[in-house]
């Protein structure tokens, strides 16, 4: 079955419901934490994709191997894993570790900005771009950079789900789409 993010979003309010339900809300990091032990293990080892994903495993084995590799031993989150498996929804993890690392950035008041640029800066500078960030929206900026020898200068941001390009290349690509013949011919 295809994994949809509908559906992931739905059992991932299910889980959050439970979670202020019995009071251990203030632990969403830590089912975050679990959930991308666990997708970045589905990502990395085919043998384990094949065991979790297989109709022919027990689903207690699937729970157990899931269970020994997010390395978090609490009865929740336990009780919901052997519910996505029961419902043979374990392919919607990937997505769930998404969808949980973002309500819990919302929840904290966090935005999570991916800085790009061409060549070292100094921590300055960062900063300087951080502090304007976080003026800008009003909330606290957790800082992710990256280095990209491509461009030739300015910066690209993503922040959350939208991406900002403020570099040379892009500049240049805004340009030539803007000037690109219509009609055909040779583009700048």
């Amino acid at each position: 079955m295809k994994a949809s993010y509908f559906l992931a979003s739905k059992y991932a309010q299910a889980l959050l419901n439970t979670l202020e339900k019995k009071g251990e809300i203030s632990r969403l990091d830590e089912y975050v934490e679990a959930f991308q032990r666990l997708k970045k293990a589905l990502d990395s080892s085919e043998t384990l994709r094949d065991l979790v994903y297989s109709p022919l495993v027990p689903t207690k084995h699937i729970v157990t191997r899931m269970k020994e590799v997010s390395e978090f031993e609490d009865t929740i989150f336990i009780q919901f894993l052997e519910a996505l498996v029961d419902k043979r929804r374990q392919n919607l993890i990937p997505f769930m570790s998404l969808i949980l690392y973002q309500e819990s950035l919302e929840r904290e008041k966090v935005v999570e900005v991916r800085l790009i640029l061409p060549s070292r800066t100094t921590n300055k500078v960062i900063n300087q771009i951080k502090q304007a960030i976080h003026n800008k929206t009003g909330r606290e900026i957790k800082l992710v950079t990256e280095f990209n020898e491509d461009l030739i200068g300015g910066l690209q941001l993503y922040i959350g789900d939208k991406f900002f390009d403020f570099s040379v290349k892009g500049f240049l690509q805004n340009i030539q789409s803007a000037y690109a013949p219509v009609g055909g011919g040779e583009n700048i």
